[in-house]
């Protein structure tokens, strides 16, 4: 296996489990069978990451996540959210990475370049969207459908700008 494929597990481990962890500090009553379920189904992420289990393990993450973790009200809890959801981003994008070419090959420095310009983009993106759900719940406006509307219509001019700033320009024949 190449070192650059190596490095890609790695990441993979290293952000699985750092999505685990944020979950069982911030959960008041952690699901421990499903936790040891997630660092099991980690450690086959990072031996076949061209598996379907990968998505399973995203979406058990995301699972533990929503059923463990009481909803945020402090700006700790809505920091922790935001590195949750940056962990899962960075799980899926390295086994989706490390899925594309063969073990032994090593990964193209300008393909290495081409995913962590969209997953950063992907990234910055987020936080946006995080600040809008973060505002609207410390808000005591809750329920409001004006504020409703407003975010849904900020959220989709923020993905379609994203979409035009991540597009790549390529001569056209």
């Amino acid at each position: 296996m190449s070192r650059s494929q190596l490095v890609l597990r790695g990441l993979l481990t290293v952000a699985s489990l750092t999505f685990l962890a944020l979950t069982l500090a911030w959960s008041p009553h952690p699901i421990v069978v499903l936790a040891i379920g997630i660092v099991a189904l980690t450690v086959y992420a990072a031996v076949e990451p061209d598996s379907g289990l990968v998505t399973v393990l995203l979406g058990a993450q995301a699972l533990h996540w929503a059923a463990a973790v009481p909803v945020p009200t402090t700006t700790g809890a809505w920091v922790a959210l935001l590195g949750a959801a940056w962990s899962g981003l960075v799980l899926h994008l390295t086994a989706s990475l490390a899925a594309s070419l063969p073990g032994p090959a090593p990964v193209p420095v300008p393909s290495l370049r081409r995913w962590a310009r969209r997953g950063a983009v992907v990234a910055a993106a987020t936080v946006p969207v995080w600040a809008v759900a973060l505002l609207a719940g410390q808000e005591s406006a809750r329920g409001q459908v004006s504020l409703t509307y407003a975010a849904i219509a900020a959220i989709a001019l923020l993905a379609f700008a994203t979409w035009l700033l991540s597009r790549e320009d390529r001569p056209r024949p």
